[in-house]
């Protein structure tokens, strides 16, 4: 017999009238969690408001998705309808006050964590998004709950929960099940799951709390960032500290011969060889790409956690003893203005296989 799950919470990040690809994502991945477990899947969507009457009790006032399109006004109207086509069965809508912006503990903490004392979620799931280490953390610290970084999930034979992730360097695997928690978890997922879709017709909960943010902190400014989204590039040439502002125009046209983004890590972005936008790491951007090329970087763990780990790895680096060739499926040793131009010339039509 499958184990019964209550509920299960997916927090979701908005862009604009839309989720994030990483809380679509999430919410993928809380749908078919639902299914196979027969919980009710909510989303919870912190929105910029005045927030409740502090001397009022918590309360929740449930609306038909159409009621409550009208209610919310055209923007949280649309993500009502995005998030319900997602596969969530309840949606959640807490106010905040001021911005949402940057998505860190500080902007949304305390809704969501509002939002798990109404509903008594037995599993918490948060999008692969930049600030989902610190609101996880900080989440279950507040409610007492387990925290699992980015863990595989899977289905164990009596139909309960599994969550898996590599422990002691790889060679062993720590495995918690959901078959009878006696405390919530919350997870931060990995980028690169699947989305699914639901049946539109998700019921819309509203409530009516107090959720202050941190006013220490505030969005300076919102950049577009160049070329596509990082999140969702299947090839990423990244540049580490080993590039120079003269090499990285190779980096750029190789990412491009192979139909790819390129990246960089957090070195090579405070020299400013590289846009902030660009940067991947465990502060900034998580990726899911299918092969990751990574140039002239030692392999540290705040910037290899921030990729997925199913990514086919190639490794540049002119010292054969760096630490990211013990990692990469692939390694060349030697200087990147060699070993890229020859690369770009075997990518070239007519050269030889």
């Amino acid at each position: 017999m499958p184990i019964q799950v209550a509920c299960v919470l997916v927090h979701i990040e908005a862009d604009g009238d839309q989720p994030t690809p990483a809380s679509r994502e999430a919410l993928g991945e809380g749908r078919r969690i639902a299914s196979t477990s027969g919980a009710t899947l909510y989303a919870m969507i912190a929105v910029a408001g005045s927030g409740g009457d502090p001397r009022r009790p918590t309360r929740a006032e449930t609306l038909p998705p159409y009621a409550a399109q009208a209610a919310a006004g055209a923007t949280h109207a649309a993500l009502v309808e995005a998030v319900g086509a997602g596969g969530a069965d309840k949606i959640v809508f807490v106010n905040v006050d001021g911005d949402t912006r940057p998505a860190l503990w500080a902007t949304v903490g305390p809704a969501l964590a509002a939002a798990c004392q109404h509903l008594r979620p037995v599993l918490v799931l948060l999008p692969a998004s930049a600030g989902s280490d610190d609101i996880g953390a900080r989440l279950a610290a507040r409610l007492g709950a387990a925290y699992v970084h980015q863990p595989v999930i899977e289905q164990g034979p009596r139909g309960e929960v599994v969550l898996s992730r590599p422990v002691y360097g790889g060679g062993w695997r720590r495995r918690l099940s959901l078959d009878d928690p006696d405390r919530a978890v919350v997870v931060a997922l990995a980028p690169g799951r699947r989305p699914a879709r639901g049946s539109d017709e998700a019921e819309v909960l509203l409530l009516d709390v107090r959720a202050e943010r941190d006013p220490r902190v505030s969005l300076v400014d919102a950049t577009a960032a160049e070329g596509a989204p990082l999140a969702r590039a299947r090839v990423i040439v990244t540049g580490g500290g080993g590039v120079t502002a003269a090499s990285w125009p190779l980096l750029v046209e190789l990412a491009a011969a192979l139909g790819g983004e390129v990246g960089a890590t957090r070195a090579l972005c405070q020299r400013g060889v590289a846009p902030a936008a660009r940067e991947i790491g465990v502060g900034a951007q998580r990726v899911a790409p299918h092969l990751y090329v990574v140039c002239g970087a030692s392999g540290s763990a705040a910037h290899l956690g921030a990729v997925s780990a199913e990514a086919e790895i190639v490794a540049i680096d002119r010292d054969a003893d760096a630490p990211i060739l013990k990692r990469a499926s692939y390694g060349v040793v030697g200087r990147i203005e060699d070993v890229v131009p020859r690369m770009l010339a075997a990518l070239r039509p007519g050269a030889p296989s």
